[in-house]
């Protein structure tokens, strides 16, 4: 991106030369891009970018996020991966594609009635009340999904009997014994070599899973297992190939390091006796499909969905998901357990995995014990919708956790969206300078009225770029670079002395700004849905 591709031609010995160095050093290169935050090379670089728009694609593009565990009401870490799925599936739909983006929530397992015991609910009772409130969390947020998908749903306890099925069949799926660690918590079996010492809530010596911390105990029981160890090279080859299957690239090199260190099989079911609340396993009245296999199978379900029935995937052209968007804690699940589940049954692999980091409060985890768990829709309340949403995806990169303080907010609202943004926005319509109100013809071009186009006509190519990894931070950076160089450009011109002096030129000066931040407010409508529109039918009125 640092030279267009008709610059390339003309230095070949350079560019061999420094496609040879990016060889030579693809691991230093690659720590020094996780150690500084940056996704790609030309990250180092302050210069501006060129990239060409490109075409919309023909399949629809099909986005998720992960699909919420009930035990416990949605938070800001939910409304994050629910709004950068949104923000995407937005961007896609400015760009002109067909889009389908999913939601929802995963509905059984151990914790889940546990929880509803506690409440004196049935499951089914428990998981109803709590996906209505996620439900009524993302509307209250404006973020806007095509379907919702339930664990509990008729349809998707079809597609994963059909799914298990298939994979029993071609020998994938096997009786076995597991006999290890088991994290109720976390609702995942581990290994020797991923728990330590700890305690649990009462202060007591046990096990605790090291990437959580959460009390795990000894397990023994017969379990249907997964031959994952079978597709260990497979998924490397995978990761390897595709230098977007895994997004920020430090992570895929952290999955790559775990699937390295050797894969073994995988429990994939549960004894009713421990676990009652799943979807039974076809020809066995003893247990139930454990977790993940029914979790992560709900990408496909829904893909498959339409009108409420399932039909054949071909139909609905949306697999594979083109982006599943995630946290780091379910990485492994999205980028080991799931590719060798869609190996098996023969399915394609998603495009990409995006994964994002935890959010903290005033540089502190966010925790009800520390008292500083805040509500998103509030802060929306008193922010705006669109003000909150900014601040998300604007403030925080996935290369790292993001910080929410108010002060942090009201801060880069009044610099960006107040300042550089409206402030030059409200200029185009002010009757000092735009006396007639109309949208200017353009006249005689002069090289500083040349060179801010050019900057407005490479944009478009620029945020495409990003939106597409996606890097939703470099793209909203990209968008105020452009317009604080359209603030600069006012300064230089000083249309309201032109009022008086030449119309002439005054009228090719407004037609740049105006121009410009037409091009700027559309780019910036997966984002600011509700404030965008408005300015833009200003903008036709």
């Amino acid at each position: 991106g640092l030279l267009p591709d008709s610059s390339l031609s003309e230095i070949p010995d350079v560019v061999a030369w420094f496609n040879a160095y990016r060889d030579e050093k693809e691991n230093s290169i690659a720590d020094a891009c996780a150690s500084l935050g940056v996704q790609e090379m030309s990250d180092f670089l302050r210069v501006r970018r060129n990239y060409r728009m490109t075409a919309p694609q023909e399949k629809p593009f099909y986005v998720t996020t992960p699909i919420y565990y009930v035990n416990a009401s949605p938070h800001i870490g939910h409304v994050y991966s629910t709004l950068i799925a949104d923000a995407v599936a937005r961007y896609h739909h400015v760009k002109g594609e067909q889009v389908f983006f999913m939601t929802g929530t995963d509905e059984h397992g151990q914790k889940v009635a546990q929880a509803a015991e506690k409440m004196g609910k049935t499951p089914k009772e428990f998981t109803d009340d709590v996906s209505a409130t996620f439900k009524k969390c993302f509307e209250e947020m404006r973020l806007k999904y095509d379907y919702f998908i339930r664990t509990t749903d008729e349809t998707h306890e079809s597609n994963v009997k059909e799914l298990w099925a298939l994979l029993e069949k071609k020998g994938d799926i096997y009786l076995g014994k597991y006999e290890g660690w088991y994290c109720i918590s976390d609702e995942t079996f581990l290994t020797e070599q991923n728990v330590t010492d700890g305690v649990d809530k009462e202060g007591k010596p046990c096990k605790v899973s090291l990437e959580s911390g959460h009390p795990c105990t000894w397990v023994v029981e017969e379990n249907y297992m997964f031959r994952l160890s079978r597709f260990q090279e497979p998924i490397l080859k995978w990761l390897k190939t595709n230098p977007r299957s895994v997004v920020p690239d430090f992570r895929r090199r952290e999955v790559i390091r775990f699937v390295e260190g050797g894969l073994i099989d995988l429990s994939i079911s549960r004894k009713k006796a421990s676990c009652s609340w799943g979807i039974p396993i076809p020809g066995s009245d003893d247990h139930v499909m454990y977790v993940w296999l029914d979790a992560l199978s709900n990408y496909y379900t829904a893909s498959r969905v339409v009108d409420g029935k399932l039909v054949d995937p071909a139909t609905t052209g949306r697999w594979p998901a083109d982006l599943h968007v995630l946290g780091k804690d379910i990485l492994k699940f999205h980028a080991v357990y799931w590719p060798a589940f869609l190996m098996a049954a023969d399915l394609d692999l998603p495009k990409s995995l995006v994964v994002h980091g935890w959010w903290t409060k005033d540089k502190q985890k966010i925790s009800k014990s520390l008292g500083n768990v805040f509500d998103p829709v509030e802060k929306a309340q008193t922010f705006g919708h669109d003000a909150l949403k900014f601040f998300l995806l604007r403030e925080s990169s996935f290369n790292d956790d993001g910080d929410y303080s108010d002060k942090n907010m009201v801060s880069r609202l009044n610099s960006e969206l107040a300042d550089t943004f409206g402030n030059l926005a409200m200029r185009c319509v002010a009757p000092k300078i735009n006396v007639d109100g109309m949208w200017p013809v353009c006249g005689t071009l002069e090289d500083k009225d040349q060179a801010i186009i050019a900057q407005i006509n490479g944009l478009a190519g620029i945020v495409d770029h990003y939106m597409l990894i996606p890097d939703i931070q470099r793209a909203l950076i990209s968008i105020f670079d452009v317009l604080r160089a359209l603030n600069l450009y006012v300064t230089e011109t000083a249309p309201w002395k032109l009022v008086t002096e030449d119309k002439t030129r005054l009228g090719t000066v407004l037609y740049v700004i105006m121009e410009g931040v037409r091009i700027c407010t559309t780019l910036l409508q997966p984002v600011l849905c509700d404030t965008c529109p408005r300015l833009l039918e200003i903008g036709r009125a």
